[in-house]
């Protein structure tokens, strides 16, 4: 049985994307700040763990608990930004906030599960980043820079890991439709999760470096 490490699973595509690897066979850890959400996930196959990503003491504690797993798949979706707002009334602390959930936090829980991964016949970290890292918006503050942060770090695992054996890929989606408000011409989490579990499955010398995705009716402009 494959074993696959799931951030942001209490909601929209980390949650899809457990259900979709559970009923493909995987064991899965399915991580979050909000565990009281993810409670009806829990099964023979679905371990719950809470985990705020920025927590770096913490990311060590859940490594600690999880080191001697053969890891096959590592999902970095959790993300976010920190009130993001136009350049003018930005401030260093949420820069920094939404650094360390879109890159700081991930580098150093990729870092950490190398020994884990090289375990495994084939390998793959999926880092879920944005559009909105190629294509800025006015207002996008804090989480459009963070997100091309996210992508400049994938970029250079791409280049590094393959020493470990264990491939990098992007998956950039336009607008997702996982929020209450209901949006038109939008990707649903179940796209997205589908599209991580076949990048997951792929012969292990394939790796996909970019997946950019949108709506066929929506323009990446």
């Amino acid at each position: 049985m494959k074993t696959a490490i799931v951030t942001g699973a209490s909601k929209g595509v980390g949650r899809a994307t457990v259900k979709i690897l559970e009923n493909a066979g995987y064991k899965v850890i399915a991580v979050s700040r909000n565990i009281d959400k993810m409670a009806d996930l829990s099964s023979n196959q679905v371990d719950i763990y809470k985990l705020d990503i920025t927590d770096f003491n913490a990311i060590q504690e859940f490594y600690d608990k999880y080191k001697d797993i053969t890891l096959d798949l590592l999902v970095n979706n959790a993300g976010g930004g920190s009130s993001p707002t136009h350049i003018i009334n930005e401030t260093p602390e949420n820069f920094k906030i939404a650094y360390d959930i879109n890159v700081t936090g991930p580098m150093l829980l990729s870092q950490l599960f190398v020994p884990s991964m090289q375990r495994s016949p084939s390998p793959t970290i999926i880092f879920i980043t944005s559009l909105c890292g190629v294509v800025p918006f006015r207002g996008g503050g804090n989480y459009s820079n963070a997100k091309r942060g996210e992508m400049a770090l994938i970029d250079t695992m791409r280049m590094e890991f393959p020493a470990y054996g264990i491939k990098v890929t992007e998956i950039r989606p336009g607008t997702i439709d996982t929020q209450d408000e209901k949006k038109d011409f939008a990707l649903t989490a179940e796209d997205m999760a589908e599209s991580i579990r076949w990048v997951a499955d792929l012969p292990s010398h394939v790796n996909i470096n970019h997946l950019e995705i949108s709506h066929l009716a929506n323009s990446k402009y």
